[in-house]
């Protein structure tokens, strides 16, 4: 359909701040819980209960859009959107309309494309309902009610699954490494609605737009935008008309269904929340603010490659997760051996990283350290140091001990070296004579047999040095 339509995808990303209680009362914002136990007056829209702004999350939303390149309203207040749903029991969210806390950033992504942002604003989370269809009956959840959100919304820019998909990981890259959400799909930490709409090439004039709700996975996402593009094209091509409406996407079926009517804004009857003061900033505020942003993975990828000499794709690899970009940057700091660091690191951390699926790492940096400069000065071959690293993983321990446990700690033995050179070159004369009639590739193996037979007595290079003078003594 590419042919014929261009895609326009508008975002918005819902993502859940890490405070330690609620945005307008004390309950734990902690994810989980016993159903309908991290609950009050407040959060469940009693009678004479009054909501209290939690000053920490109204931190975290501006962090968030300083990091976006978003300009900070210095004057913003919050307003009542009014629905009713059996999972919002006071009937109606404190949400921003016309004054967000943030306006105007963007997001580049790696295809060129940069997505504008119209807006981050600071609301509360809604309580969650589990249906049983069996028994054909729905069951409220409250621990959600009134957990702070921040939704990010953007222009219709983006142009593809893959650029929208992108996007959403981008977010919650960012935003782990701010510190403010943890980007846990899987817990509905991070959930986006998709605007989507087709028009065709050339024409100006957008196409009816259809909001897909909640999508949970970058799976999902793509799979959700490629079936409504099917759909869409399919419908405007049959000479019907797309109708501005409300789906969900059944992720069994990978098709998106019809919710409702699509609401615009005065449907919900938006008026400014009386019980809330607004919330202003001085240029002073906004800077302690700002002076909290850690370097984000823009910039140190960009330091990686052009102060470390490190690839793009490992420095891509290496600036991924922050935990990992930390623990990295650490350890260089104690031992600056960046390409040599990034080698063991990349080959022997990264990947126990992902079968654990953990985000600690069981050692120090100085431990880390210690065992790539054994390496790299021949104390352990290389071989050996890993296997020091994979020791520190499963049992822990430091990694001069563990090398002396293992008895990897290599000794330079001269005796050794020339007793078994000397007597190898004696027992493969004919291999010899080979070598000295043009098969180079022999020295390898000689090279191979030697490293193999003198393990823990001689480095490589030591090796190297009595074979090649070996064998010139023999050819003369």
């Amino acid at each position: 359909m590419s042919e014929i339509f261009d895609t326009v995808i508008g975002l918005e990303v819902h993502a859940e701040l890490l405070t330690d209680s609620k945005v307008f009362c004390t309950c734990s914002a902690k994810f989980g819980g016993d159903p309908n136990t991290h609950i009050c007056p407040a959060c469940t829209g009693q009678p004479g209960a009054l909501p209290v702004i939690n000053h920490r999350a109204v931190e975290f939303a501006v962090k968030a859009g300083l990091a976006f390149d978003c300009e900070i309203n210095r004057y913003s207040r919050f307003d009542r959107k009014n629905y009713f749903y059996p999972d919002l029991p006071k009937a109606y969210q404190i949400s921003q309309l016309d004054l967000p806390l943030c306006i105007n950033g963007k997001v580049e992504l790696s295809t060129g494309t940069v997505v504008r942002l119209n807006r981050i604003h600071l609301e509360e989370d809604a309580g969650k309902l589990t249906h049983d269809d069996y028994n054909g009956e729905s069951l409220a959840d409250y621990n959600r009610c009134s957990v702070p959100l921040i939704e990010i919304v953007t222009e219709p820019d983006i142009k593809s699954a893959e650029e929208a998909a992108e996007f959403v990981a981008k977010l919650g890259q960012y935003l782990k490494y701010l510190g403010v959400c943890d980007a846990k799909m899987q817990e509905g930490s991070i959930r986006a609605d998709v605007n989507i709409s087709l028009k065709r090439k050339g024409d100006e004039k957008l196409g009816e737009r259809a909001e897909i709700k909640n999508l949970n996975s970058m799976k999902a996402i793509t799979r959700a935008i490629k079936f409504e593009e099917e759909r869409q094209a399919e419908i405007i091509l049959s000479g019907g008309t797309v109708e501005q409406e409300t789906r969900r996407f059944d992720d069994n079926q990978g098709r998106t269904k019809p919710m409702r009517n699509k609401e615009n804004a005065n449907d919900y009857r938006y008026f400014p929340e009386p019980d809330i003061l607004a919330v202003t900033f001085t240029d002073e505020d906004i800077e302690k603010i700002r002076a909290t942003i850690p370097a984000l993975p823009k910039e140190r990828k960009e330091k990686y490659i052009n102060e470390y000499k490190i690839s793009e794709k490992d420095a891509e690899v290496l600036t991924s997760e922050k935990y990992i970009s930390d623990f990295f940057e650490d350890t260089v700091s104690i031992y600056p051996q960046y390409k040599n660091v990034a080698n063991l690191f990349l080959t022997e951390i990264m990947r126990r990283v992902k079968e654990t699926e953990s985000e600690e790492i069981p050692f120090s940096p100085e431990d880390f350290a210690e065992v790539v400069k054994m390496a790299d000065k021949n104390t352990v071959n290389r071989n050996d140091a890993k296997d020091i690293i994979r020791t520190m993983f499963e049992e822990g321990g430091k990694p001069m001990e563990i090398a002396k446990a293992k008895n990897y700690l290599v000794v330079e033995d001269n005796a050794a070296i020339a007793d078994f050179v000397e007597t190898m070159l004696d027992e493969k004369a004919d291999l010899l004579e080979q070598y000295f009639a043009g098969k180079q590739n022999i020295f390898g193996f000689f090279m191979g047999q030697a490293t193999k037979g003198l393990q823990g007595k001689a480095t490589p290079r030591s090796i190297k040095e009595y074979l090649e003078t070996a064998i010139e003594k023999r050819k003369k």
